[in-house]
């Protein structure tokens, strides 16, 4: 008897996403897995998102949220045995879910982290995900930072995300970190795998600093949520990032300038949003 293999539920939180969404689920369906199925959790987006959600033939649903209780909705409506949380602005690689679905059956681990690779499709856009690039680069070269640059934690068993309440909707900022805390605090396996997700960094400094300004306001509830410890690794990780990403000044002084006025202005944006919190 042929055992049938366990479905795959991706989530996709939506806004105003139809300039990277169709990129998005083209990757979805270029799988060398299945069954999949893909949830889109719509913020009542005003652009063309929804209708290509539909012409991809994905379940909609349309709801208020933050990122996080998006995710928790899709999680809800979910029927398979895995979920797969995945943001419009990222390409999959071909062989991603196969994989993930392999690591938890083999090495019977709950969680699975995905490398990202950053992509800029314009200057500011360039200059963030240079900066994103340093940061993971920089983790994979100290054995006490790799933690923090082995990709986010965004394949799980949907029992376990239910077992621990889910994502906590009331924080805009650290709302991965904060549900990974939870999942390891009650002992539960994880493993990296090899396939990588590609993410489409915005072009827009509004757009940035409007985000880092939503951040700051959530970091007093995610310091409440969190222990504290957790900050001290990302602010020395940042600083290295930003020594690393000084010494290619020789060979792209304009992307490190930009990658450098970019940090100040999202710890700027991050700060006012903390104090007026």
């Amino acid at each position: 008897m042929i055992m049938e293999k366990p479905k795959v539920s991706i989530v996709i939180p939506t806004y105003n996403s139809g300039g990277t969404l169709t990129q998005c689920l083209k990757s979805v369906s270029s799988q060398s897995y299945s069954p999949i199925e893909v949830i889109i959790i719509d913020n009542f987006s005003i652009d063309d998102t929804v209708k290509i959600a539909r012409d991809h033939e994905t379940s909609v649903i349309q709801q208020n949220s933050t990122p996080a209780l998006a995710r928790n909705i899709g999680v809800a409506n979910a029927t398979g045995r895995y979920v797969f949380f995945v943001d419009s602005d990222q390409i999959l690689s071909s062989s991603l879910v196969r994989e993930c679905v392999e690591i938890c059956k083999i090495q019977n681990v709950d969680i699975v982290r995905v490398p990202e690779i950053f992509l800029g499709m314009a200057f500011w856009a360039s200059c963030s995900a240079a900066w994103k690039n340093h940061y993971s680069k920089i983790g994979q070269e100290s054995p006490s930072q790799k933690i923090l640059s082995l990709g986010e934690p965004r394949f799980f068993t949907k029992d376990r995300l239910t077992q621990v309440g889910m994502s906590d909707s009331t924080l805009l900022w650290g709302e991965d970190q904060d549900l990974h805390e939870r999942l390891r605090s009650i002992g539960i396996k994880e493993a990296v795998c090899v396939s990588k997700l590609y993410h489409y960094e915005q072009n827009s400094i509004r757009g940035m600093i409007v985000k880092n300004l939503r951040y700051g306001k959530s970091l007093p509830t995610f310091m409440q949520h969190s222990e504290k410890k957790m900050l001290t690794p990302f602010l020395m990780h940042s600083l290295l990032t930003l020594k690393s990403i000084i010494s290619d000044i020789d060979e792209k002084p304009v992307i490190v300038a930009g990658s450098t006025l970019l940090l100040g202005l999202k710890t700027f944006a991050m700060s006012v949003g903390f104090l007026t919190a």
